[in-house]
């Protein structure tokens, strides 16, 4: 890849981390945007999956304690769920899908237009990772990075964030960081093609 190819990358990542997690980056009216692009089969996927971790979470603020239970919920499940979070307000997630493999592997694929950054067309972006938990923390440790078929080291990305962020005045996000848990979940593990959660 010359100079050109890698700096197409680098920009992509950048543009791609800015829009989805660094603070004050989500468009005003983003839930009135969000309507629109979601199909009215996979709303009905989101409400489930949200009004599941509010009910967890109520159980978990009056009681105080988990239910000892466990849910069950499709790859696709996730995937429309995760999509409608990461594209609210972010029209340029085009797609995001999931392969959920017991042992806590997760697979993705993501197609980003990013024409409106000057990166016309559409990009796909494969990751590969693990889904690791430390007490009531949770992360995708990712072991491949790929933007069509171009490797990238996810250091190599975080380092750039690191940079950019230090130079806009804002707290840098990196592709490993550690998540809390929502509320009234003790634990997450994938099987073979869900995403069981503990609570």
């Amino acid at each position: 890849m010359d100079k050109r190819g890698r700096l197409k990358v680098l920009i992509l990542f950048l543009c791609f981390w800015f829009l989805y997690f660094c603070p004050g980056q989500a468009a005003p009216g983003s839930a009135e945007g969000q309507a629109t692009q979601n199909r009215p089969d996979e709303l009905g996927e989101v409400l489930g999956l949200v009004n599941f971790l509010e009910e967890a979470a109520s159980f978990w603020q009056e009681k105080g304690h988990y239910q000892n239970r466990v849910a069950e919920f499709s790859q696709e499940q996730v995937a429309v769920f995760f999509r409608h979070l990461l594209s609210e307000g972010n029209p340029a997630l085009k797609e995001l899908r999931l392969k959920l493999i017991p042992g806590n592997l997760v697979e993705g694929w993501v197609i980003l237009d990013l024409s409106s950054e000057g990166l016309g067309g559409n990009h796909n972006l494969y990751l590969k990772g693990k889904l690791e938990q430390a007490g009531r923390l949770v992360r995708l440790n990712l072991s491949s990075l790929f933007l069509e078929t171009q490797r990238i080291q996810p250091e190599i990305v975080n380092a750039l964030i690191d940079l950019v962020a230090r130079a806009r005045g804002l707290e840098a996000r990196h592709l490993n960081d550690w998540y809390d848990l929502p509320e009234g979940i003790a634990r997450v593990e994938t099987g073979v093609g869900s995403l069981r959660i503990h609570y």
